[in-house]
C-alpha cells in the first residue's frame, strides 16, 4: 500500500484550476511570503553574505518552488534545484518558472533519495521547510536514516542546512483532551482557490500524528479535496541529537523566520552546520 504521505499532495495546486490573473495573484503572493526565509538567510548564513552569486542549494519538498524563485529573483543563487512528488505541483512550479523568468531553477518529479547524482551537488544549502522531514520520517523505518545520509553527503563540508520543524506538543495534548481526535477550521486569503480547511488531528500508536484535511472550494461548498498526512513530532532536543548523529557540529534554534507572528505556534526553525 502506497503511503499516505507520497500521495498526499497530488492535485495540489493544479495549474488548469486558476484563471490567467488568479494565477499571476497567487504567484506573486507566495513570492512575497518568501521575503521572511530570504532576509534569514540573508542574516543568518556567512556564505550568502561574502560569495552569494556561487550558491548552489537545493530544496527538498520543494512544492511550487515559491522559495528557490524568490531566491533567484533576489540574486542569491547561482543554480537550484527542487524535489517535489506531486506531478501536479512540478507541473504548477515550471509555469511558476516561466511567469518568473526563471533561468536556473530546474524541479524534479522524483523521490529526491533516487537520485544518486544530485544536479551541481555538493550543496552550498540544503532547505527542507513546510515540516518536509516531518512527512519524510514516518514513510517507512529506515526512511528518516536515508533522508539524512543523503542530506549530509550532497551538502558541503562548510555547508548548511536550514529545517522547519513543528514539536506539535500542544497537538498532542488537545488531541488527548477531545478522546482523541481533535477538529479545527482554517480559512484561506482570496488569491486561493481554496476557501476553508476542516483539520482532524488523531495520533497512532507509535507517537506519529495523523492529520486529515478536507478543502472547500471557493464559492463551490460542495467541491472538495482531501488528503492525509502522517507527521512526526521532534523537540528541538531530538533533533539536535539526531543531527549530531549525523555529523552536524552547529546546530542553532530559531523560534521564528523575523518576527514572532510569522510562524505558527511551536514551530521552530534549525540552522545546521
Amino acid at each position: 500500500m502506497t503511503h499516505p504521505n507520497i500521495i498526499a499532495y497530488e492535485n495540489v495546486e493544479n495549474f488548469d484550476s486558476f484563471s490567467k490573473e488568479q494565477f499571476e495573484d497567487y504567484c506573486n503572493l507566495k513570492i512575497n511570503d518568501c521575503s521572511k526565509h530570504i532576509n534569514f538567510i540573508k542574516k543568518n548564513i556567512l556564505n550568502f553574505r561574502n560569495d552569494i552569486e556561487k550558491s548552489k542549494i537545493c530544496e527538498i519538498g520543494s512544492g511550487n518552488s515559491k522559495l528557490l524563485y524568490a531566491l533567484e529573483k533576489n540574486k542569491l543563487i547561482s543554480s537550484g534545484i527542487g524535489y517535489e512528488l506531486s506531478k501536479s505541483r512540478v507541473n504548477f512550479a515550471n509555469k511558476f518558472g516561466e511567469f518568473t523568468k526563471s533561468k536556473i531553477i530546474k524541479n524534479v518529479d522524483q523521490d529526491f533519495l533516487l537520485d544518486k547524482n544530485p544536479l551541481n551537488s555538493p550543496f552550498d544549502l540544503i532547505i527542507a521547510v513546510d515540516i518536509v522531514l516531518q512527512l519524510i520520517s514516518p514513510i517507512n523505518i529506515d526512511q528518516e536514516e536515508k533522508a539524512l545520509k543523503w542530506i549530509r553527503k550532497n551538502l558541503k563540508n562548510d555547508g548548511y542546512l536550514i529545517l522547519e520543524l513543528w514539536s506539535l506538543s500542544n497537538y498532542i495534548e488537545l488531541i488527548e483532551k477531545q478522546n482523541g481526535i481533535f477538529r479545527k477550521w482554517e480559512s484561506y486569503s482570496a488569491e486561493d482557490p481554496w476557501e476553508f480547511c476542516l483539520a482532524e488531528i488523531s495520533r497512532m500508536t507509535n507517537g506519529d500524528i495523523i492529520w486529515d484535511k478536507t478543502f472547500l472550494k471557493r464559492n463551490k461548498a460542495n467541491e472538495r479535496s482531501f488528503f492525509r498526512n502522517i507527521l512526526r513530532p521532534y523537540s528541538k532536543d531530538q533533533i539536535s541529537n539526531l543531527l549530531k548523529k549525523y555529523g552536524f557540529e552547529v546546530i542553532k534554534f530559531f523560534d521564528f523566520w523575523e518576527t514572532s507572528d510569522d510562524s505558527v505556534e511551536e514551530e521552530y526553525i534549525v540552522l545546521a552546520k
